[in-house]
């Protein structure tokens, strides 16, 4: 059995000549587009154990005198399969639309160089019982575009693949050699989708390694926040401080179900005390994801005694903290002159659980304009997450008695409206451009858009 999977994709020209990668080799040609390549698909192991995690290479080397190209979308290009000694087809849990879904890469292998791919077999086929397999994978190039130099097939490698069964020492070993894998600053996202696989608690000092190097690690983020231990929740309140909110989301449920909330509040609080600004309102953002009642008291000073970020990250936190008292202290912040807390408390209040309404934000549309971030942000919160409200409440904001061309006020709550749940279609007619005045005729236009908006809007208000 091979002891260690290959982490790092190794030079294909070495690659090529080794006697095990050799055997999943095959030349392709086509004579009569000129082409000459040496394809295949090499498995880091021959055999493994149940519950091991293993990955593929996909090897293309190029011997014709002319370049080799090709496009894909992540790994979509590759179809991977397998049957047991029975015949039966293995379980998947690959998704193709996920790689599908994103840009094309354009690919060119140069002539006496060599192309590799990772694939994630794991992913592909989930090898429950031991047994042997027999494991097909295919490569159609020819899955976008026609090209002048069209290899014409499709690249086809099968082979036997052994799985033994469960074995503990075997597993010790896995998890070592991805731990190292991870300290040393290897293949990251591979030790991430294998450490995922690995059901077993040794698995939390690697997993919370990868979180510490990069919170926006989803596949490492999500295998962490399984785990329902003191370790488990340490190593995940760094996604609390820094994480975006689908994270820091995943690991304040995962502290909920361990019932670490009130211990990663303890450890978080002495931070507020922290002469650097940014840190405190890392640490009011993280303590709010923790939903400790142990957290309300002093963020609820934090929002007295501080002034600008510090201010609104705890105002947000509060509603995450979801306490009785949170609903009462944020309202009391949307009549303060700061819209940007007003802002913040808006989006404390949404945590909360309380629907958006449209007088929450308002003022802070009528009272903005061109180059003030609150009017923007009040107004996509509004078309957003205002729901029914959202249309008749950013079009009471409209100024009826403007029909300008250059002011952009009026132009970005058309636009808001055209997007917004019902609202009325306007956008494409309305007349704008910052950088004249307008025609008589277009004042016109924009005047009728206002008036016939005005009319949808009493409508509305009349139902």
């Amino acid at each position: 059995m091979v002891k260690k999977p290959i982490f790092l994709l190794l030079c294909l020209t070495t690659a090529l000549g080794l006697a095990r990668g050799a055997a999943f080799l095959e030349d392709y040609t086509n004579a009569g587009n000129g082409i000459s390549l040496t394809a295949g698909f090499i498995p880091d192991a021959p055999r493994i154990v149940v519950g091991e995690p293993v990955f593929l290479t996909f090897v293309v080397s190029n011997h014709a005198a002319q370049p080799f190209e090709f496009s894909h979308v992540r790994n979509e290009i590759f179809d991977i399969t397998a049957t047991n000694a029975a015949g039966r087809a293995v379980k998947s849990r690959y998704f193709g639309w996920v790689d599908a879904n994103g840009f094309v890469v354009r690919e060119t292998v140069w002539p006496r160089e060599s192309y590799a791919r990772r694939i994630f077999l794991s992913e592909r086929c989930q090898f429950e019982e031991p047994g042997d397999y027999r494991v097909t994978c295919r490569c159609d190039f020819g899955r976008f575009f026609n090209r002048s130099n069209a290899l014409g097939r499709a690249i086809v490698t099968v082979f036997t693949f052994s799985v033994l069964p469960p074995n503990p020492q075997r597993m010790t070993e896995i998890i070592q050699g991805w731990g190292q894998v991870v300290q040393t600053n290897g293949a990251l996202t591979e030790a991430a989708q294998a450490l995922a696989e690995i059901d077993d608690s040794r698995a939390i000092p690697p997993l919370a390694s990868l979180v510490a190097k990069d919170v926006r690690d989803y596949i490492a983020v999500q295998a962490l926040a399984r785990f329902t231990n003191a370790a488990a929740a340490d190593g995940l309140l760094a996604v609390l401080r820094h994480g975006e909110d689908y994270l820091a989301g995943i690991a304040s449920a995962s502290l909920r179900r361990s019932h670490q909330i009130d211990r990663a509040a303890r450890t978080l609080l002495p931070e507020l005390a922290n002469s650097d600004s940014a840190a405190r309102t890392r640490t009011a953002r993280a303590l709010g994801w923790t939903g400790s009642e142990l957290a309300f008291a002093p963020l609820y000073s934090v929002l007295q005694t501080e002034t600008g970020s510090v201010r609104y990250a705890a105002a947000t936190a509060i509603g995450r903290l979801g306490d009785a008292r949170s609903f009462e202290v944020l309202t009391n912040c949307l009549s303060d002159p700061d819209f940007a807390l007003r802002l913040a408390a808006v989006n404390g209040l949404r945590a909360l659980g309380r629907p958006l309404q449209a007088a929450w934000v308002k003022p802070m549309i009528v009272s903005g304009g061109e180059n003030i971030s609150t009017f923007y942000e009040a107004i996509d919160l509004l078309r957003i997450y205002g729901g029914d409200q959202a249309a008749p409440g950013l079009a009471s904001c409209l100024r009826s008695d403007d029909p300008s061309v250059r002011h952009g006020y009026n132009f970005r709550l058309i636009l808001a409206l055209e997007y917004s749940p019902n609202g009325p279609k306007y956008f494409h007619n309305w007349h704008h451009d910052p950088n004249r005045d307008g025609t008589e005729a277009e004042l016109a236009e924009n005047r009728q858009i206002l008036y016939d908006v005005r009319a949808w809007l009493s409508r509305q208000q009349q139902n």
